[in-house]
């Protein structure tokens, strides 16, 4: 009995034990007490911070870890997206190519004469405003004097021909001459180039009714243009002294500078 008595007493602490383990946790946690609350949410944002302190070599080894896969996966999407730029740009460019040869072939179309279209291939970096070249010349029928033009206007007329390509002198050069006559006034005068970029009407009657905003188009006593095409539009009007004609500056209706493909009239 007395063996028993002590098997019993030395059970028991560990049984009590066991028991304030369970109940004492549960106890604490839902004790309602105000200041074991804020025991309770103090304990809990120390352990939070703790946390937090624990985590961050264990966050900045993954960071390292993955930063590599990171930067390739970047770069590789960079590319996918330079690529689909340069795409999209391309397809604009030929989008904007067909809208300009569509204007050609509408002229071509509407026009008595026979015609060549041709692409601007070089220019000359020195005279800008001058010259050009495009990739038409004797092979297909392209001589020297033959008007170039595009969907808004004049642009120039062939100078120079090789059998695959042919110099264009513009009418912004200096060299260039045309018979134009005022749409409005119906009074003729001849057009040349200058190279800033704009052209000068000469050999008006001294009673010239011109005006600024004055349409000129080629004239049909032109030996090198067919009559009717547009050349440009008057900026500045010089009344002439007496003796002398009045002279006018043109703003040429083709910008020049930016042509790329052009029509030859035969």
């Amino acid at each position: 009995m007395s063996s028993v008595f002590l098997f019993m007493q030395r059970k028991f602490p560990k049984h009590l034990i066991y028991v304030l383990a369970i109940i004492v946790p549960f106890w604490l946690l839902f004790f309602n007490s105000p200041f074991w609350h804020t025991a309770k949410m103090s304990a809990m944002s120390l352990g939070t911070a703790s946390v937090a302190v624990a985590r961050w070599p264990v966050d900045e080894a993954y960071r390292i870890i993955t930063y590599r896969k990171t930067w390739n996966d970047y770069q590789k999407l960079t590319r996918e997206v330079n690529a689909l730029k340069s795409r999209v740009v391309g397809q604009e460019e030929v989008a904007a190519e067909n809208r300009r040869f569509s204007s050609l072939l509408g002229i071509k179309n509407r026009s008595m004469f026979s015609s060549t279209a041709a692409l601007v291939v070089a220019r000359d970096p020195s005279a800008w405003n001058s010259s050009l070249m495009i990739d038409k010349g004797s092979r297909d029928a392209i001589k020297p004097g033959m008007p170039v033009v595009n969907a808004l206007g004049v642009i120039g007329k062939v100078a120079e021909v090789a059998e695959t390509n042919s110099k264009v002198i513009l009418m912004t050069d200096p060299g260039f001459s045309v018979a134009v006559v005022n749409q409005r006034s119906r009074e003729s005068g001849l057009l040349s180039g200058s190279l800033s970029g704009k052209c000068r009407l000469y050999y008006l009657p001294e009673d010239a009714d011109i005006r600024v905003g004055d349409e000129l188009v080629t004239s049909s006593i032109s030996t090198a243009f067919p009559p009717g095409l547009m050349v440009g539009t008057v900026t500045d009007v010089y009344p002439g002294s007496e003796g002398e004609s009045p002279r006018a500056i043109v703003e040429p209706a083709v910008e020049v500078a930016k042509v790329e493909e052009v029509l030859v009239i035969k």
